[in-house]
């Protein structure tokens, strides 16, 4: 997979990798990579239960920065509960002008008070809707 999306030749609109809890910390840097090599094609990237904690969602954090067709983010039941600079770095992403989010998910990832005081200042401003539950 990682192969197929640094080719560049590979025009994903979405990708569904929820529910493998497989994907970690580790995992998420090297898709990461491959998250660049489709930049702006991806519209929806379903993550949802894999593990994600801190250092993997600023990796993701880092490579969305290219994904500026994004419209649906999808990252509930990941570990968020010592997150706040991945949640800082995500809120300072949806403050950019060229980002285009609208769903964002993010719910059951255990956000404390501080992670929801980085991620709110972006995410409330800038997205239509977002699930916290």
């Amino acid at each position: 997979l990682r192969t197929l999306l640094e080719s560049g030749v590979c025009k994903l609109k979405q990708l569904c990798l929820y529910g493998n809890n497989y994907i970690g910390n580790e995992g998420m840097g090297v898709l990461s990579n491959g998250l660049i090599g489709i930049g702006s094609s991806l519209k929806c990237l379903y993550l949802s239960d894999n593990s994600i904690g801190n250092e993997g969602l600023s990796s993701l954090v880092d490579a969305l920065q290219t994904c500026t067709c994004l419209e649906t983010l999808h990252l509930s039941r990941n570990d968020f509960s010592s997150a706040a600079a991945g949640l800082g770095s995500l809120s300072s992403l949806l403050q950019r002008y060229e980002m285009n989010l609208k769903h964002l998910n993010l719910s059951n990832c255990r956000i404390n008070d501080e992670g929801l005081r980085a991620l709110s200042q972006g995410a409330a401003n800038h997205c239509e809707e977002i699930d916290l539950d």
